[in-house]
């Protein structure tokens, strides 16, 4: 099996001008726009734009709350999504939702999709572009648009709440890519402010002490072994994947493991661990493959969706300098197993605090963000 490593890389968008002094200008980024399927040459491919806080939220009248929450704004191509109708238009299926959890234990969680014709997908989804500019067709209530240079806004209204907010981040960019099991590419800005404001249940509070993480996310497809089936999704190629992203106080940890099909629950053919210091984004340390072991000691069966989580989650490294543990305390379900073996469920999690980050003799305490997917393919898988 060949496995891209994904080693991850600071992406300096700099020009240097010579005109007598040498003069730093940021140039375009034109990773941060969307895209089509045909840009990869494969049958299917999604994109989102993920967003995530640890936020302190204030009301005018002194009453506070600490959450942490998550919003995707994501679209799927593929030359299989075709309109039953006359003249039968090949569609783009959009998809936003979001997650807040309290610090009460409880959560909300909202999922909502449409589908447009792909010849007009453009007006909603700025393509090709040096900048991100979501909008979900319809409503023009939920929109993600902006920059590394300039920052990102993000507008979103649904039943239960209003998000007015703006994250910056000040470092560079780093990548994630592999082949195997998943071919994918994540461009992540691990560090950022959050600023703003979020309106719950009509009362509306401040986003204070709120830190931030956003990733924009690009899987493809491809059929798996012995799949008949007249389409074939991501999700199918892997049995699924853990991902976490750790905060502390210097530090900011991020994790991408992905099982493959015949890796069941008990292994991960890719992984990759990026420790950063969090206020100026230099890479601290970095391992991959086997320089990585991932213990999951305690499993909770969900009987629900067939399919069992590991409560409490550890990375360790070969070289003993990086131990972290995260434990999946709150929890959003989200459930997008299909008919035909082709979605998936994520348990997403999130740590308010406690999870912790061991970098040599340094040990410090923080929030985390934590998901484990499993595919509906790989929960069938090998016995189809």
């Amino acid at each position: 099996m060949s496995i891209k490593v994904g080693n991850i890389m600071s992406i300096l968008l700099v020009v240097m001008c010579v005109t007598g002094l040498s003069v730093a200008t940021p140039t375009a980024d034109f990773t941060e726009g969307g895209h089509l399927e045909t840009d990869f040459g494969v049958d299917l491919m999604a994109e989102w734009w993920y967003l995530n806080g640890d936020a302190r939220l204030v009301a005018p009248d002194g009453e506070k709350q600490d959450i942490g929450f998550f919003v995707v704004m994501a679209h799927q191509e593929s030359s299989m999504f075709v309109s039953p109708y006359p003249p039968h238009p090949q569609l783009s299926q959009l998809f936003a939702f979001y997650g807040i959890y309290f610090d009460n234990g409880t959560t909300i969680f909202n999922y909502t999709e449409t589908h447009v014709p792909q010849a007009v997908v453009g007006n909603h989804i700025a393509l090709w572009t040096p900048y991100v500019d979501y909008t979900y067709p319809g409503d023009d209530l939920k929109r993600f648009k902006g920059s590394a240079l300039k920052g990102y806004n993000l507008d979103y209204t649904s039943d239960d709440i209003v998000m007015d907010l703006f994250f910056k981040t000040n470092n560079d960019k780093t990548i994630d890519q592999a082949d195997q099991p998943l071919n994918f590419t994540t461009y992540e800005h691990s560090y950022g402010t959050l600023h703003g404001s979020i309106t719950l249940d009509g009362k509306r509070y401040t986003v204070t002490q709120a830190e931030g993480y956003m990733d924009h996310m690009i899987p493809i497809g491809g059929c798996p072994p012995d799949c008949l089936l007249p389409i074939c999704t991501w999700p199918m190629s892997m049995h699924g994947w853990t991902w976490f992203e750790v905060t502390t106080k210097k530090y900011q940890a991020v994790a991408y493991a992905v099982r493959s099909l015949d890796d069941g629950y008990e292994d991960y053919t890719y992984k990759h661990l990026t420790l950063l210091n969090k206020h100026n984004g230099k890479v601290l340390a970095e391992y991959s493959g086997e320089d990585i072991t991932i213990i999951e000691p305690d499993w909770i069966y969900e009987s629900e969706y067939n399919r069992k989580r590991p409560s409490v989650v550890t990375f360790l490294t070969s070289d003993s300098d990086l131990n972290i543990t995260i434990n999946a305390e709150n929890l959003i379900y989200f459930n997008q197993s299909r008919p035909g073996n082709i979605g998936f469920v994520d348990f997403m999690a999130f740590q308010p605090d406690g999870a912790t980050i061991q970098y040599k003799s340094n040990i410090e305490e923080g929030s985390a963000f934590y998901e484990y997917l499993v595919s509906d393919w790989g929960v069938i898988y090998p016995w189809i």
